[in-house]
């Protein structure tokens, strides 16, 4: 029983390829149920090659290894219904704009090509590639996007497809000329060449992936270090820091304890220079009282009474002596600021010197630790020993005491490192 006849129309978008956005050119269902043109979905996976797992464009289900792909007959018979139908309608072909592709067999207005064929090497519309859609005879005719130089693929001098590459000259040829000039050359199809420098790029692939890896891996190293010489910076700087102000605090209180002891020597030489004065006063009233009695005893008339009173007078006329002042503290003043600043350029001195051996030390393990390690271990100090600031006032201050002169020899200066706690009882 024959069905009856039916006019079903088809949507233009149901038969657009999602890869080049046209109407299917040979059209090539894929496992997943999807159709795409032949050459479109061809051309998708060669760029997945290097991956090495073909995908869907639509669904991305993938496919291992590559299906083998053929027209599906009755999607092509569908889409050539459409076209002809279009053309029945009377819906007009696009004509070729500036800079489009023309088509080679139109005559008069020329219309926009929509593809080439890589066989006839000639550019068609939409109309004039009807041959190429339903003849058996251009079955085997890949088409293509439309290309600007197709005439340009054959060889000007025997006129055929230049459809081999020469590896040697780095050109291509035809088959003409694979017998004359290029006979003792080594001469490859396009296809194999294409597939060789695929491989070829493939590698490129992989050795550029294992570059960027290791230059990532670099990166991150590097930063690592970066990081760790930021920390260390700090670390040492809060270190040194540290240290010197210990030195500092030190050094802050010595002063303060040997102030102390020099005022205490002034108000000491002020209290006996006082206590003198004191007697001298006491002395300078006794004189003008026996200056007094010297004077009502010489107005005396009575002779008897002057020489017993004279000879009493003189024997208690006598006044009790002062001591002098007896002090050396401007010379022990001028000793002790003698004995700071010995002490100040010393101390400086053995800073600096220390300073440059320790730099110089660091600077030297640093080196030969470079490519262990970039850090710098927490219990590395770059400074010097802390000076042994109460003992070496001790020394320099000892002629507030009036013992030894200052020591000539300060190299022990920096040979302490604890935090030096200064009190009146070191010196």
């Amino acid at each position: 029983m024959a069905l009856p006849l039916s006019n079903v129309q088809v949507s233009r978008e149901k038969l657009v390829c999602a890869i080049c956005l046209e109407v299917f050119k040979n059209p090539a269902t894929i496992p997943c149920g999807h159709n795409f043109c032949l050459e479109c979905i061809h051309r998708f996976w060669d760029q997945q090659f290097s991956v090495g797992a073909y995908s869907c464009p639509q669904c991305r289900e993938n496919f291992i290894p590559r299906p083998t792909l053929h027209r599906n007959i009755i999607v092509c018979d569908i889409v050539e219904d459409f076209l002809k139908s279009v053309t029945k309608a009377g819906i007009s072909q696009p004509l070729a704009g500036p800079g489009d592709i023309t088509c080679d067999f139109c005559s008069g207005s020329k219309l926009r090509a929509a593809r080439s064929c890589l066989v006839c090497l000639a550019s068609y519309c939409e109309e004039h590639l009807t041959p190429h859609r339903e003849s058996p005879a251009f079955q085997d005719h890949p088409l293509t996007e439309p290309v600007r130089d197709i005439k340009e693929r054959k060889c000007k001098m025997h006129r055929k497809h230049l459809e081999l590459f020469c590896r040697n000259d780095k050109t291509f040829i035809c088959c003409v000329c694979m017998t004359s000039e290029h006979r003792k050359h080594e001469v490859v199809t396009l296809e194999e060449e294409v597939q060789s420098r695929k491989k070829e790029l493939y590698l490129m692939d992989l050795e550029m992936e294992k570059q960027l890896q290791g230059t990532l891996l670099e990166i991150g190293t590097l930063q690592e270090n970066i990081d760790s010489i930021t920390r260390t910076a700090q670390r040492v700087e809060l270190e040194i820091t540290n240290k010197f102000s210990a030195m500092t605090e030190a050094i802050d209180e010595a002063l303060k304890v040997v102030i102390g002891l020099i005022g205490r020597e002034q108000q000491a030489a002020l209290n006996q220079g006082i206590s003198i004065r004191t007697q001298l006063e006491q002395k300078c009233t006794e004189i003008r009282e026996k200056k007094l009695q010297l004077e009502i005893l010489a107005n005396k008339s009575d002779n008897l009474k002057f020489v017993q009173e004279s000879l009493c007078f003189s024997s208690s006329s006598l006044v009790s002596e002062v001591p002098k002042l007896k002090s050396d503290l401007h010379f022990k003043l001028a000793r002790a600021s003698e004995a700071a600043t010995d002490l100040s350029v010393q101390v400086k001195e053995c800073l600096r010197q220390a300073m440059k051996r320790k730099l110089k030390s660091a600077e030297t393990r640093g080196n030969e630790k470079a490519a262990r390690s970039s850090d710098v271990s927490p219990h590395t100090s770059l400074l010097p020993q802390e000076p042994k600031i109460r003992k070496e006032f001790l020394q320099f201050l000892s002629p507030l005491d009036g013992t030894a002169a200052p020591p000539s020899n300060v190299s022990q200066v920096c040979s302490s490192r604890r935090h030096c706690r200064c009190h009146e009882a070191d010196f």
